[in-house]
């Protein structure tokens, strides 16, 4: 899959996983979907910054849909094929390699290498709703959450502003760090990972991921669709029934302005 000219990784999401578990350098994971594919497509600085990472897997079903288009197919038989027909979609585009799942199973591979793991978030600043007060008590402990849910890894968690992206790049080599997982939040995360990486040697073993919210749940802050809902492909429509106002413009920029975008490059 290509799109806005960023190659889009297609094969089976157990081989991307095993590349990625034994690094031979410095490299860097980020996970479009077709909300940032439609950020980035108004926003040159941040279609730029995906261009930079080694691999930009396919984040969610969207992307199948739009690659569909792009072959001149129209929306409603696009999204048809790829709810009814995942065998053949997944054989002709490669398997969905999703930010949670990516994350779970990483952590639980660095579990059982006793791996080291750094993890970069926002920290809450302010209690506006009652998910701020949840969010900043797991912050205040996810050090300790995160190594009691997989023993055997060590966590070092730094929140966004308390260290220069040098400061960080030399932690990652002293530390022997193998995993960075980014957690600010669309174009932060990856930019600030594109930062921390022009510090480090092109040899380092260290795979940087920008993840979004997938920590959060793993740790249970936010609770993930049902897995009925996730092999559908249907963990949007979840989201979107438990919170309608907070997720319909998010909804309406996948499925609207998404395929509008994917049609107008066509065009151009």
């Amino acid at each position: 899959m290509q799109f806005l000219w960023i190659n889009i990784f297609e094969w089976k999401y157990q081989e991307f996983l095993d590349i990625i578990k034994n690094p031979t350098k410095k490299t860097l994971v980020f996970t479009p979907n077709p909300e940032i594919l439609v950020r980035a497509n108004m926003d040159a600085e941040f279609l730029s910054i995906l261009k930079k990472a080694d691999y930009n897997t396919p984040d969610a079903n969207g992307l199948y849909v739009g690659s569909m288009i792009q072959e001149g197919f129209g929306f409603f038989y696009s999204g048809f094929t790829t709810f009814f027909h995942k065998k053949l979609i997944q054989g002709r585009y490669g398997e969905l390699i999703k930010g949670s799942d990516l994350t779970r199973d990483i952590l639980e591979y660095a579990a059982q290498k006793q791996k080291h793991i750094l993890v970069l978030d926002n920290r809450v600043e302010e209690l506006k709703s009652e998910f701020d007060k949840k969010k900043l008590n797991v912050q205040q402990n996810l050090k300790s959450l995160l190594e009691e849910k997989y023993p055997g890894i060590t966590v070092q968690v730094i929140f966004s502003g308390d260290m220069a992206s040098d400061g960080i790049a030399h932690l990652i080599e002293l530390q022997g760090i193998s995993y960075v997982f980014s957690c600010l939040g669309m174009k932060k995360q990856e930019s600030a990972l594109i930062d921390i990486w022009s510090y480090l040697p092109a040899t380092q073993e260290v795979v940087g991921l920008g993840v979004g919210a997938s920590i959060d749940f793993l740790l249970g802050l936010q609770k993930r669709a049902p897995i009925i809902f996730q092999k559908l492909g249907l963990e949007w429509f979840y989201r979107l029934i438990l919170e309608p106002r907070k997720r319909w413009k998010r909804i309406y920029t996948a499925l609207v302005e998404f395929p509008r975008m994917i049609k107008s490059t066509i065009k151009n």
